[in-house]
């Protein structure tokens, strides 16, 4: 026996439900009613309006500068309004006298049939518009095309970064683990020689920020990065890897692999070897593309240990420095054979050696005796470890022995690319060597790989400013603004100071020591600020280090405490190349010709053969010959001088100190007139060190010659001006909280 009920729907009409479960009717009266009431129009519609929106909000939302999150709360917003769009399409009709309830209009079809041909012209007008997008997006030629052969962007594609792996532990007391398992995998994808990767100070700037991953590729010029997390818990580790490719933010590949401790290695070379062949795959590597394994230490706890003193060795502090050495050591004892731990081992001591770029106060012998045989046993151990060949290129550079120091450091690039810090010691060594286009290009190179490193961007950055490229270094210091503010702020003072603005320059100097006083590099740039400006008393308080502040009193005219100096550093650090030299000048000026020559002979005879005929000591026997009237003699030594200064200018190096050795060179040689027009150019350009203007006035006789007599007193006569600008701001309500002039220094304001 069959029976029917009626149910209201929307209390409009009824529809039947039959017993047997016959429900086509059902849905045929239900499709008949949303096309009379246009409920699919309107579905359709607004879908296709919805789309359209989508798509132009994603292209503008950049340009515009919109939030990251506009994109998807334009998206959650058409998705909510979708379905109370239909409810309203089901309620209400759109009749000439308006907006009308669906109950208060008469059956009659002509009203809906009006309405659905109206929603029809918004689908087609709506479609034309979409299709027009479509086709503006691939044919614009800022578009992309929608499938790039892998052949046309492998150059750019092949590159990664590898963010610093979280630390997911219990204790959340394992940081300096998960730094390392990150670095280990990047040192392995650095191998492949058609893979770029990024530095590791740049990728590990971005440890503990919430920034996506477009971005933080974008900021590191990748197409990819790889991202991932530890968990370590008593012998047992959980690591989780995943490669994502920027543009797309689509993952490539990703694992989670649990293992115990001593298989940590295993799984260090199992996720290198799957990243290779995932951008294989991708961006059609040689197939012989496989990074080498990771030569694992024995012990775990040696492991554990050496990571440790890898994490201080970075604080770049003199204690943790000494810290990181105990940790190498204890690395070393429980396992004599890894190599890595006795390379950073050598590295240490190398820190903790006294001079202006080091942390310590080892004496060259005593860093020696400490750092080379821990290299060497590095390097016997794995001749194919890249560190420790950098680090061999540091202590033979502190030797003496550059060129045999520049062939560890090319063997060292050519292991492992991405060793910025490599290529900074390599451009070093290059431009002290009078190679400085090949210099720069390794700073270049080097800031491309790790541009938010403090290391790379100071040496680009000055680099750029001593070329003069002002364009190219505001957009450095634009960046350094955001991860280095202080070093910034020394640049941009810098600047004022190569562009005639002595007095702006220092200020701009304290104020950034004001708002960094920790930062010492930049105590040291203010300092000698000062020591420029006339203040050399005042620059010895400043100095920051405690050795008595003897690089001010190196470079100032106090020729007679000059020379005390050198004979205390030089009786302190006999061995030590610097402090012979400074020896032999301290005498040079002081008048003793003869100690001066001797010293002079025994520095030169340290070094190597490139580096030993362009060394400024070779300026001690030319005087000597010149004074003479030895011209062959004179000839002999100033030669290759002059061929190096005039490889600085040809190399775009526009300094003061440039054209002023190049003055004087051409003053020997007997040019007069381009003496002078180089001289000019020094002295108009920038600011010179006292000792470094007094020498040719001293020793060449510049003060009889009127012109270059006159040089000078306009120089002093600006530089007293500038010095009064300085005073008046240091001595006066407005002045430094990191420097506070004498009374008797600030008496001198009322002097002029």
């Amino acid at each position: 026996m069959a029976f029917s009920r009626r149910i209201p729907f929307s209390g409009l009409t009824m529809l039947s439900i039959c017993e047997d479960g016959d429900i086509i009717p059902l849905m045929k009266n239900l499709f008949d009613e949303l096309k009379r009431r246009n409920v699919i129009r309107v579905a359709i519609a607004y879908a296709v309006v919805g789309w359209l929106l989508i798509q132009v909000i994603g292209t503008v939302s950049e340009p515009l500068g919109l939030p990251a999150w506009a994109e998807t709360f334009f998206i959650v917003l058409i998705a909510v309004g979708f379905p109370l769009v239909l409810l309203f399409a089901w309620a209400f009709e759109m009749t000439p006298e308006g907006v009308k309830k669906t109950a208060e209009v008469s059956g009659d079809t002509t009203v809906t049939t009006q309405t659905g041909q109206k929603i029809n012209y918004l689908i087609g007008g709506a479609l034309v518009l979409a299709l027009g997008f479509i086709g503006w997006q691939n044919l614009s030629p800022n578009a992309g095309p929608v499938a790039p052969p892998i052949a046309a962007t492998q150059a750019a594609e092949a590159s990664i970064a590898v963010l610093p792996f979280v630390d997911m532990s219990p204790q959340s007391d394992q940081e300096y683990f998960s730094d390392g398992i990150s670095e280990e995998i990047l040192n392995v994808l650095a191998q492949i020689p058609e893979l770029r990767v990024a530095a590791r100070t740049s990728a590990f700037s971005f440890k503990g920020k919430t920034i996506d991953i477009p971005t933080i590729a974008k900021a590191l010029g990748v197409a990819h990065v790889l991202e991932g997390s530890v968990r370590k818990s008593g012998a047992r580790v959980r690591i989780t890897a995943q490669l994502i490719e920027a543009s797309s933010d689509r993952h490539l590949w990703s694992q989670t692999y649990d293992r115990d401790l001593e298989d940590v290695f295993k799984v260090q070379d199992e996720i290198s070897a799957a990243i290779a062949a995932a951008l294989r795959d991708t961006l059609g590597l040689a197939e012989q593309t496989a990074p080498a394994s990771i030569k694992a230490p024995v012990n775990t706890e040696a492991y554990n240990a050496f990571l440790l003193g890898q994490h201080l060795i970075r604080l770049r502090t003199k204690a943790d420095i000494e810290a990181s050495i105990l940790q190498f050591e204890k690395a070393i004892a429980l396992d004599p054979a890894y190599a890595p731990a006795h390379a950073y081992l050598g590295l240490a001591w190398k820190l903790l050696q006294t001079g202006p770029t080091t942390y310590g106060t080892l004496t060259l012998e005593e860093m020696l005796a400490k750092a080379m045989p821990s290299v060497e046993q590095a390097l016997a151990l794995d001749p194919d470890l890249a560190i420790a060949h950098g680090v061999m290129g540091l202590v033979l550079y502190a030797k003496g022995q550059a060129e045999q120091a520049m062939a560890q450091y090319e063997q060292a690039i050519r292991l492992n690319p991405s060793l910025t810090n490599v290529r900074v010691w390599y451009s070093q060594a290059l431009g002290n060597m009078g190679q400085e286009n090949q210099a720069f290009e390794q700073l270049k190179i080097a800031y491309q790989l790790d541009p938010l490193s403090r290391l790379t961007s100071d040496n680009y950055a000055n680099d750029l400013r001593i070329r003069r490229h002002y364009d190219e270094l505001e957009s450095v210091l634009n960046q350094l603004d955001q991860i280095e503010p202080a070093l910034s702020a020394a640049y941009r003072g810098l600047i004022f100071m190569n562009q005639h603005q002595a007095a702006r320059g220092v200020i701009a100097l304290f104020r950034g020591v004001d708002n960094a006083p920790k930062d010492l590099q930049l105590k040291v740039n203010a300092a000698f600020g000062l020591l420029i400006v006339g203040l050399g008393e005042e620059a010895i308080k400043a100095w920051p280090y405690s050795n008595g502040g003897w690089p001010i009193i190196l470079f100032g005219t106090d020729y007679q405490r000059t020379l005390q100096m050198a004979q205390q550093n030089y009786q302190d650090d006999p061995n030590n190349l610097n402090t012979l030299k400074n020896l032999a000048w301290a005498y040079f000026n002081t008048g003793n010709q003869q100690q001066a020559q001797k010293l002079a002979a025994r520095h030169l005879a340290k070094l190597g053969s490139a580096a030993r005929p362009i060394a400024s000591t070779n300026l001690i026997a030319v005087m000597t010959a010149w004074a003479k009237g030895d011209q062959a003699a004179m000839d002999a030594r100033l030669a290759p001088l002059e061929t190096r200064v005039d490889a600085d200018l040809k190399a775009g190096i526009d300094t003061p100190s440039v054209h002023w050795e190049k003055a004087q060179y051409a003053y020997l040689q007997g040019d007069e007139d381009a003496a002078y027009d180089h001289a000019s150019r020094a002295l108009s350009m920038g600011m010179l060190r006292h000792s470094v203007l007094d020498f040719p006035y001293r020793h060449l006789g510049w003060n009889d010659i009127p012109r270059f007599k006159a040089l000078r007193d306009d120089y002093e006569a600006w530089l007293a001006t500038e010095r009064q600008k300085l005073l008046g701001v240091a001595c006066g309500d407005n002045g430094f909280a990191s420097w506070k002039p004498t009374p008797e220094t600030c008496a001198l304001l009322d002097e002029s």
